[in-house]
């Protein structure tokens, strides 16, 4: 894209595809798991205390909280510019943050079939950006998440190490570790010795994409994406411990540190709806080696939830305004 991306945005209004029926069973499936584990950790809160907490926060603490949470999804902004920089395409700044915001916000409202990954990246093609550079800045953006998340995990992991027990302390390294493993071979993929039989259109298309990522990886600009992941995590971690402060909930640093891009690393998993639910199991789980009370530890992970759901709501707008500028 040059410097006209926004002004060569096609007329036409975005589309979105009807959803199928595996994808409505799959959305029932991440509802129903939403639903019961927030439903059991509902159960045991004190919600009284809960919300004598939440009436009697510090607002200037509040702020700084959903400040480094909105700052967390101008920094995913830059990641998915430099995942298009490693890719081949250009964008703005500017752009790159509006299609982010974007794509938050149809993540937020529209949870099951299509996610906001989908919609961000559709957009960037409809702006010009090929199909192949836009697949692969996608899956380059998800690695590059991942990856922060799993630098962080490990700078809080002499921590948790030192103050947990082992089978709980290791149980994230080791299960991150796996998934590394997996993420190196599967980069390998094409150069695996395969018979010519195999050696199909779709395959050696499939291998290219693989050879293509696998250079992508090693560029300047997935290394700033890096770094910007590292960031967006930072934020997160930081809004917690802001929370805590504004809800005067005894929660220490190296706590935090060690306990969050874990909770981070699980709402990921495809299996609720934006991770709620989930994210909530596992502050409570987290926090509870540390003696912070389930009812605290649910507060702080409703904060962040909620603070991603206000977050994503200038991605409205900015939809509008992405179909607007499109106009000649």
């Amino acid at each position: 894209m040059s410097s006209q991306d926004v002004s060569a945005m096609p007329a036409d209004a975005v589309t979105l595809p009807a959803g199928k029926p595996g994808g409505r069973l799959m959305l029932l499936a991440k509802l129903a798991v939403t639903l019961a584990v927030l439903g059991v950790l509902g159960v045991n809160a004190d919600w009284p205390a809960l919300l004598t907490r939440v009436t009697g926060a510090d607002p200037v603490w509040l702020a700084a909280g959903f400040m480094a949470k909105l700052l967390a999804v101008v920094c995913a902004g830059e990641r998915w510019r430099d995942a298009l920089w490693a890719a081949g395409e250009r964008v703005s700044h500017g752009l790159a943050m509006r299609l982010m915001f974007t794509g938050l916000f149809f993540g937020q409202v529209l949870p099951g079939a299509l996610g906001g990954d989908v919609v961000r990246g559709w957009l960037t093609y409809r702006g010009g950006a090929s199909s192949a550079a836009v697949v692969l800045a996608l899956v380059l953006d998800r690695l590059l998440a991942l990856i922060g998340c799993i630098l962080l995990l490990f700078l809080g992991l002499p921590h948790l190490v030192a103050t947990a027990p082992p089978s709980v302390a290791w149980a994230g390294p080791v299960a991150v570790a796996l998934l590394a493993v997996a993420m190196v071979v599967g980069l390998q993929a094409d150069r695996l010795p395969l018979p010519g039989v195999l050696l199909r259109p779709p395959v050696r298309a499939m291998q290219a994409q693989v050879a293509r990522l696998r250079a992508a990886l090693v560029s300047r600009a997935a290394l700033a994406g890096l770094l910007h992941s590292a960031a967006v995590h930072a934020c997160t971690v930081f809004a917690v411990i802001a929370y805590a402060q504004a809800l005067g909930i005894p929660l220490r640093v190296p706590d935090a540190l060690a306990v969050v891009p874990m909770t981070i690393f699980a709402a990921a998993l495809p299996i609720s709806l934006n991770g709620w639910g989930v994210r909530e199991g596992a502050f409570v789980a987290g926090f509870a080696l540390y003696g912070l009370g389930g009812t605290d530890a649910l507060a702080l992970s409703l904060m962040i939830g909620l603070s991603v759901t206000l977050s994503s709501l200038p991605g409205g707008l900015l939809w509008l305004s992405l179909k607007g500028s499109a106009r000649p």
